[in-house]
């Protein structure tokens, strides 16, 4: 299966291919978090980080998912989505049987401007409007 969870123990050897791609997607909204951030959540179980791997091409995509819990739901929270191999329907369902497997029910991600049409595009629904104020 060329999608798969990377053990943060494989972080040293891995890091330096997948940061970059985590990057871009990072620049899209540089307020929310770090790669120094990203890391150390991978780093410490906080967050999993899933790769998409070509046979030809080694790893060409990466995305780090929460799992939250809620009195209702176990949610897995799409932190970031970087690399030419990921924004595709197969992988999407890849990533959906694998957060199915870590039991989630529900999966979600924050997204803002043409990545909203995106994700739409994916079969996710626009549910909410996130407020926030600084504190």
């Amino acid at each position: 299966m060329p999608l798969y969870q990377l053990h943060p123990s494989r972080l040293p050897e891995t890091w330096p291919i997948v940061a970059p791609m985590l990057q871009r997607a990072i620049d899209l909204d540089p307020e929310l978090n770090t790669i120094e951030q990203v890391e150390f959540s991978v780093r410490t179980g906080r967050t999993f980080l899933l790769v998409w791997e070509d046979p030809d091409k080694g790893i060409t995509g990466a995305v780090t998912v929460d799992i939250i819990d809620y009195p209702r739901e176990r949610v897995a929270h799409v932190n970031l989505m970087g690399g030419k191999g990921i924004v595709r329907p197969n992988v999407f369902d890849e990533a959906k049987n694998w957060m199915r497997l870590m039991g989630a029910t529900t999966t979600q991600c924050w997204a803002k401007g043409t990545l909203v049409q995106m994700y739409e595009k994916m079969g996710m629904a626009n549910t909410h409007q996130v407020m926030r104020e600084k504190l």
